[in-house]
């Protein structure tokens, strides 16, 4: 696993970092949740909103409590009851929650199967610093919609785009308890230090051989950290359509897909992206 140099870290005590080539952010520091929140306590095996009715349709965030920013929130028509999965999408970029709904595309593979957030970056960037806005946002966010609709709190997913991609290594890597599995499309884990990694998730990479803004390279690395912490094997076995499944000693899975691809989210992401997220039960 990579260490950052002692001068990086000294770096963030001086004036912040300029902007890297995909327009995300660059943190060397760990990442502290708020006390109290469901990243330090978790959610209830049963959440107060599987007793409220949760209206079925798309929904501004702004509503829900995440800023002024917004974003949105899919629910789909489903049992009262009935615990379903929560799949959030982080925007590339200067992006925005709607966009990123359309370029994901899950919710039709999903086919009414999950609810879908997708909000906007405070900031349009995702914050990773350690006072993450974004972070604590999200946090309040996931305790909002425990109590206003039915989530199984075991099937939480994360995924998101380039700088969303990054945000997504952020929480999987620093907060992973409530998340079971992660996506990360064009990302890289370069930006943060990966000694604030703790506990084990899973997680499928999708990378364009010709990425311009986060090298190939880069999201290799990102995949072999996770295989590592892990303690997976670097055998692999084709699963899906466009992708590689590695052998894992625990619950955990981690696969990895290649595209031809620039720095963008290939049609048939949100196909695999589902797939993996559903057979993390």
């Amino acid at each position: 696993m990579r260490r950052l140099l002692p001068a990086l870290l000294l770096a963030a005590c001086a004036d912040p970092l300029p902007p890297v080539p995909d327009g995300g952010l660059f943190q060397p520091l760990c990442f502290l949740p708020a006390d109290g929140g469901v990243f330090t306590t978790g959610l209830p095996a049963s959440v107060p909103g599987c007793a409220q009715p949760g209206d079925a349709g798309v929904f501004d965030l702004h509503d829900l409590g995440w800023s002024i920013q917004g974003g949105v929130l899919f629910v789909p028509p489903s049992d009262p009851g009935t615990p379903l999965p929560v799949v959030f999408g982080f925007h590339g970029a200067n992006g925005t929650g709607n966009a990123a709904r359309g370029y994901f595309a899950m919710e039709g593979p999903a086919d009414g199967g999950a609810i879908f957030v997708y909000p906007n970056a405070v900031q349009g960037t995702w914050d990773i610093r350690t006072n993450s806005a974004d972070g604590r946002r999200v946090d309040t966010l996931l305790r909002l919609l425990s109590q206003s609709y039915c989530i199984d709190p075991g099937r939480i997913y994360i995924t998101g785009f380039s700088a969303g991609a990054v945000f997504t290594l952020y929480l999987g890597c620093n907060v992973p308890g409530p998340f079971r599995a992660l996506a990360s499309v064009a990302g890289t884990d370069h930006r943060f230090d990966n000694r604030c990694c703790t506990g084990r998730i899973s997680g499928i990479f999708i990378h364009g051989t010709q990425d311009g803004a986060i090298p190939l390279a880069q999201g290799q690395f990102s995949r072999n950290d996770l295989l590592e912490r892990d303690g997976c094997s670097g055998m692999s076995t084709p699963v899906g359509q466009y992708c590689l499944d590695y052998s894992c000693p625990n619950d955990e899975d981690v696969n990895y897909c290649e595209w031809g691809g620039d720095h963008d989210v290939p049609p048939w992401a949100g196909q695999e992206i589902w797939r993996f997220f559903d057979s993390q039960r």
